[in-house]
Formats: structure tokens, sequence, C-alpha cells
């Protein structure tokens, strides 16, 4: 039943693993409120954007928590006045307990791998039609998290090549629309309705254009790519910085690839790495901080914040760290 006048807030990642989330957070308790609002935030932007845009009840999916904001946004927390759920499939900052965070509840797995689609999608299954599993699936596909035992069986009951087509085109929609939040707001509501993302005219319109730019990307970066040990890099690519951070790494043929982008003094970047000895996201959290910035994700992926000026540290950082891995 609505409590006329209850808000409910989500506020989730920006890629197709947040937007998933949203969407199946959106169709499992919209009927529980009066209003739902969805915002797009990320680690570093969260603090504020809380600040910002929080009221009522809260969900939180698909965001990690760094260690930069860890003690305000604790602070925050124990100050809110609404629940606050968390749900997410990052590593947790170093040192430190998500569950310790304030919030009223947590549902996180850092174990298997899954995605936070996967997450929501368990969490709230009983509220939701049989067939909304494909939206959860969209997520896990998209931000490479579909090799759970709960993604394979759901996927025997569908004709896979469907949905990883779907999955592609919102993969490839979302990244062609970074920063245009409104039409992300648009394509949460759309999936919430268990509506396929090739049905969406503008996402499937945006995902085309998003594979014409690809295939320029990889000629980019082949002509201006650098590599500094055992680390190859490009700047300001005219393009996705995760996919220039991939083709970076297959162009290079290195351990680590990185793709960042100037924005005023910063350096926003996305890395990718294969060697399987080296963990992204613990090195990040714990190199990040010791040169003004931030950083962290997951194992073989993940994105950081520093200093435009510092870009040759953190490279040093990194070839040390690659080092080490030789070592053990």
């Amino acid at each position: 039943m609505v409590t006329v006048g209850k808000t409910l807030t989500i506020l989730a990642h920006g890629d197709s693993d947040g937007v998933c989330s949203a969407a199946i957070a959106k169709a499992a308790l919209s009927s529980r409120y009066d209003e739902v609002k969805v915002f797009f935030t990320h680690p570093a932007g969260l603090l504020e954007d809380l600040t910002n845009f929080a009221s009522g009840d809260l969900i939180i999916v698909d965001v990690a928590i760094n260690e930069t904001h860890v003690e305000n946004i604790r602070n925050y927390l124990r100050n809110y006045g609404g629940e606050v759920t968390y749900i997410d499939h990052h590593p947790p900052p170093l040192n430190t307990s998500v569950e310790d965070l304030g919030f009223t509840e947590t549902y996180v797995d850092y174990v298997e791998e899954a995605s936070t689609s996967e997450l929501t999608y368990r969490k709230y299954r009983k509220e939701l039609s049989k067939d909304f599993d494909r939206v959860a699936l969209y997520g896990a596909i998209a931000d490479y998290a579909d090799v759970t035992p709960w993604v394979e069986e759901a996927l025997s009951r569908w004709d896979k090549r469907q949905i990883y087509f779907e999955a592609g085109i919102l993969s490839q929609g979302l990244e062609n629309s970074r920063k245009l939040y409104n039409l992300k707001r648009d394509v949460v509501n759309h999936l919430s309705k268990n509506l396929r993302p090739s049905t969406h005219e503008e996402l499937l319109k945006r995902a085309l254009n998003q594979t014409q730019e690809n295939e320029k990307l990889l000629t980019w970066v082949e002509q201006n790519v650098r590599i500094e040990g055992r680390v190859a890099y490009v700047l300001n690519p005219p393009g996705s910085i995760p996919i220039a951070a991939i083709y970076t790494l297959r162009t290079a043929n290195t351990e680590v690839g990185i793709a960042g982008e100037v924005r005023n003094d910063l350096i926003v970047m996305s890395l990718r790495t294969t060697n399987k000895k080296l963990n992204l996201n613990n090195t990040l959290r714990k190199i990040t901080p010791t040169i003004g910035g931030s950083g962290g994700g997951h194992k073989n992926a993940a994105g950081a914040r520093i200093p435009k000026e510092n870009l040759s540290k953190l490279i040093e950082l990194l070839n040390e760290e690659l080092k080490r891995t030789q070592q053990t």
C-alpha cells in the first residue's frame, strides 16, 4: 500500500550494472512509495550526491565506498532520517567493514564476483515477475560478471543469444550516453517495466553509434599508445575511457592498460590488467591516496582519479607492484 508523501531515492552507478540494479529496485518497490527518484553517482561523488539528492528512504546500488570519504559517509548515515539499503559487489574500503558504516541493511557479496544486478534481483525476486531475471542478466553480462552459478542457471531458461544481444545494446547505448542523466533515467524506467533494451529507440540508435565509434577508437589507440615498463596508457581518447583501456592493453600487450581523461587538474582513468597476481582494486586503494587521489574497483578492472601531475608517479608505483608479483 502506498503511503502518500513517502519517497524512495535510488542512487546508482551510471553503467549498465547500476542502471539495471536501479530498474530492478524501482520495479520491486514502487508500489510502496508515492515517489521514486533516481540519481546517478560514483565513488568519488557519492558523499556530495548523498547531501544534494537523498531524501526519504534510500537505496544505494553498485557504488563502491572509497577510503577518502568513508568516515564522512559514516557520519552522514548516522544522522540520516530514513532507511538506507546498500547493495554492491565491489570490495569494501581497506580496513573497514561496510556493515559498520550505518546502513539499515546491506546486501553485498565479494566472493562469488556477482554483479550488483544479480544481487539486487536475488534480494527482491519475490516482488518481481518471473521474467524479470533477464534484466539482471543484462547487467551481469555488461559488467563481465556472467559466470556465477545464478547466471548460468538463469541463462539456461532463456535463449542466451537474445539475452546477450540485448545486453550488448544496453551496454553500448549507455556508453554512448555518458552524462545524459535524463536519458539514463528514462532507460531505468523502461527496464523497470521489463521492456527490452532494443525497443528503446534512442538507446538503440546510440548503441549503433557507439559500435562505429569503437572501431575508430581502436585505430586511435594503436596510433597514440605509450608504454612505460609493463604499463601502457593513452590520454584523452576520442571515445569511451573503459573501452580505450581495454584497447590499450590489447595493443601494447603489456600487463596494465590505462586510459585517462584530463578534467581540469585531475585525470579520471580506467585501468585493466591481465596479470592474475595483481589485484587492481587493492593496489589502487593503497597507492592512490599517497599521490592525492582515490581509486578502486575489481581485481582486473578498476578506476581512479589522481592529480594530473602525478600520472608518472602512478605508473612508477604500478610498475613496482608488478615487479612484486614476480617474486610471489
